[in-house]
């Protein structure tokens, strides 16, 4: 109910209604407000983490290759000062603590240069650093001479380096970086080596965890791993296994990118190729957003509320109480005499309101007094004018009928007598005569035929006689009409019957015999060269019949106008101005319609489209036919396959190009064989 009241309400009152639509437009710019905010916060916050990332990451990056290139130096400088070594004298240097190691099947027994080798480790002087575990020599043979910075008494607790601990080719700048591999009670390490030209590897075992300590710099809430050429977790990297899984599915390079839930930026190092993985939680940076919206909602909220008390206390003092004033007035104003006038006390919109209200009730009150008188007087007008033109109307409709019977009688008269002289002996010279007396006595009757029907149909008194109807005999019926007249002009004439067309269906064939003697005799008249052609298709449940010719066509501004009764598009042509209309009609009382489209200087088609109700299916035909090459295309369209003629046959005739029914008859050519379906009701 309480829903009910408040739409109610908001349909009646218009200083609630704009009440309302300020409230929400003001609720929804401070939304739109504090969405915008938080989206630009949101944006800021990202750049300004990406870039702190960017730049800590750098710095991560510049000490970690620092480090590994400090490793390479004491691998090179390891190979450069052994390659300079003298003769080494064991009493030249302080107590062993570096020893040489075989590893594999070979005896502890080191060699001359495996000595020596060892020696040169005890007596060099590279530096030591806190991240270099041990410097060792390893020849082909995978003996090795250590010299570890821990000097342990037990050798054997030193990881066993060999010749597969490397990889096979450089990895960086020709050096070899190993694996990094475990140590119990040492942690991660990975050794880097350089080969001289005898293939022996000097090198220098690096701990990883104190390297990879050293190079990082915590930012909060970041995630750091490490990978390896191949983007696989390296070994001492501890991630969840759902964060690992998302690096497994997504294909990683240099540079920012994102996943699920974390922004990721990746930088390769130098030395073992290794790249540094940066993850950074959404969740976090959407929580110091929030952080700050919270922040600032209080304040904006009272804001909101400030400012909505203000306005509704204006628009309700300033514009609520006039209105109900003016409404009260105009709804005495209603029931009352137009006496009544509106308060004209103020000096802004509401008054101009007001006084319009007032002059308005002067004009409405000295035009109610005329109102009447002026209504009687054109509604009298308008009723005999009416009158007269329906009689009018009607005059011209009978005396249109009765001449037209008038003159058919005696036309047909005439047309008799015409016949009746054409059947005694005439000269060629009176023969001619006659023709052209029947000819010119036929248009005439065509015309009144024509006006007859024009007449009825205006009328409403036109009815249609629906009857199974032969479709062939009656596009030959058709085609028969403008055989002469095309002839006599030298035009080409066709017809073509489409495929699953029915042969007999339901409808009034003389109105449809109409329409195409209609569409048939315009394409004569307006045709000079070439020809006209007559098709049928059918779609779905609709019969179309096509007439086309190239006649010299009708001009775009005309087409419209094409069914207008009297309309002609060429004033120098002959008739009456009404075929295109009485066979527009026809067409829609046959429940059809019927199109133009022409284009001026290449011709004209016309389209008779018909609903198919009641109709035999076409019968299939199979068989073959020896006939000229241009009816093989309309046999196909039957079943039947068309053969070259080899003899004098009756379908070499000429007319049957466009005399379909008399190519089609059973029974009247050979090797066809008809088979009859029932029909489709």
């Amino acid at each position: 109910m309480n829903l009910l009241n408040l739409k109610n309400t908001l349909q009646t009152s218009l200083v609630i209604r704009l009440t309302f639509l300020f409230l929400l437009t003001t609720i929804i710019i401070w939304l739109l407000s504090v969405l915008t905010a938080a989206y630009i916060s949101m944006v800021q916050k990202r750049q300004h983490i990406i870039e702190d990332l960017s730049v800590l990451s750098e710095m991560n990056i510049v000490l970690s290759n620092q480090r590994f290139e400090e490793a390479e130096r004491d691998a090179k400088n390891l190979m450069y000062q052994c390659s300079l070594a003298t003769e080494i004298h064991h009493n030249d240097i302080f107590p062993e603590v570096s020893r040489h190691l075989s590893v594999g099947p070979s005896n502890c027994t080191p060699t001359l240069n495996g000595e020596k080798h060892r020696l040169f480790l005890q007596s060099s002087d590279i530096d030591e650093k806190s991240f270099r575990r041990d410097s060792f020599i390893l020849n082909h043979k995978n003996e090795i001479s250590l010299l570890s910075t821990d000097n342990p008494s037990d050798y054997s607790t030193l990881q066993p380096l060999t010749r597969k601990s490397f990889p096979l080719y450089p990895t960086h700048a020709g050096f070899y970086w190993s694996e990094p591999e475990y140590i119990n009670g040492k942690g991660w390490h990975a050794s880097v080596a350089v080969a001289d030209q005898q293939g022996v590897f000097f090198g220098v075992t690096v701990k990883l965890p104190d390297l990879i300590t050293k190079s990082h710099l915590p930012l909060d809430d970041s995630i750091r791993v490490w990978l390896d050429q191949n983007n696989h977790l390296l070994p001492f990297s501890y991630i969840p296994q759902k964060i690992r899984t998302q690096l497994e599915n997504v294909t990683l390079h240099d540079g920012w990118q994102q996943i699920p839930g974390f922004l990721i930026l990746r930088t390769t190092l130098h030395g073992p190729g290794w790249s540094l993985v940066t993850l950074y939680p959404y969740g976090n940076l959407h929580n110091r957003i929030l952080k700050i919206i919270l922040q600032q909602i209080p304040f904006t909220l009272t804001a909101l509320v400030l400012m909505t008390s203000a306005f509704c206390w204006l628009l309700h003092r300033s514009l609520a109480k006039p209105l109900w004033r003016f409404v009260d007035v105009i709804n005495k104003t209603a029931t009352a005499p137009l006496s009544t006038r509106l308060p004209a006390q103020r000096l802004d919109e509401l008054d101009s309101i007001a006084g319009a209200f007032n002059q308005l009730l002067d004009t409405l009150q000295v035009q109610y007094d005329n109102l009447e008188n002026k209504v009687a007087e054109r509604t009298q007008a308008l009723n005999e004018a009416k009158k007269r033109a329906e009689r009018a109307n009607k005059r011209k409709s009978i005396h249109l009928t009765v001449i037209s019977h008038e003159l058919r009688t005696p036309m047909n008269g005439v047309l008799g007598a015409i016949e009746l002289l054409q059947t005694t002996p005439l000269n060629i010279e009176q023969q001619g005569l006659a023709d052209t007396a029947r000819n010119c006595t036929l248009s005439l009757l065509a015309i009144i035929n024509n006006l007859l029907d024009f007449s009825r149909i205006e009328s409403g008194h036109f009815t249609l006689h629906m009857e199974e109807t032969a479709l062939l005999p009656l596009l030959d019926q058709a085609m028969q009409t403008i055989q002469g007249p095309a002839q006599s002009k030298k035009l080409s004439l066709r017809t073509f019957v489409g495929q699953h067309v029915p042969l007999y269906f339901h409808t009034d064939s003389i109105r449809l015999r109409q329409i195409l003697v209609n569409l048939l005799g315009n394409a004569v008249k307006f045709t000079e060269t070439r020809g006209i052609r007559l098709t049928v298709k059918r779609h779905e449940e609709q019969l179309i019949f096509l007439v086309s010719d190239s006649g010299k066509g009708i001009e775009i501004q005309q087409q419209s106008q094409i069914f207008t009764a009297f309309y002609q598009a060429d004033t120098n042509s002959q008739g009456t101005g009404i075929g295109l209309t009485i066979a527009s009609s026809l067409a829609k009382m046959m429940g059809g319609n019927l199109t133009l489209k022409s284009v001026p200087g290449v011709g004209t088609c016309v389209s008779l489209v018909l609903p198919l109700q009641e109709y035999q299916p076409p019968q299939p035909i199979k068989g073959t036919l020896s006939a000229p090459f241009c009816l093989h295309r309309q046999l196909a369209c039957w079943g039947i396959r068309g053969e070259p003629p080899h003899q004098q046959n009756a379908l070499l005739n000429a007319e049957l190009l466009y005399f379909p029914g008399k190519t089609l008859r059973p029974g009247a050519t050979v090797n066809i064989v008809y088979t009859k379906y029932a029909s489709n009701k």
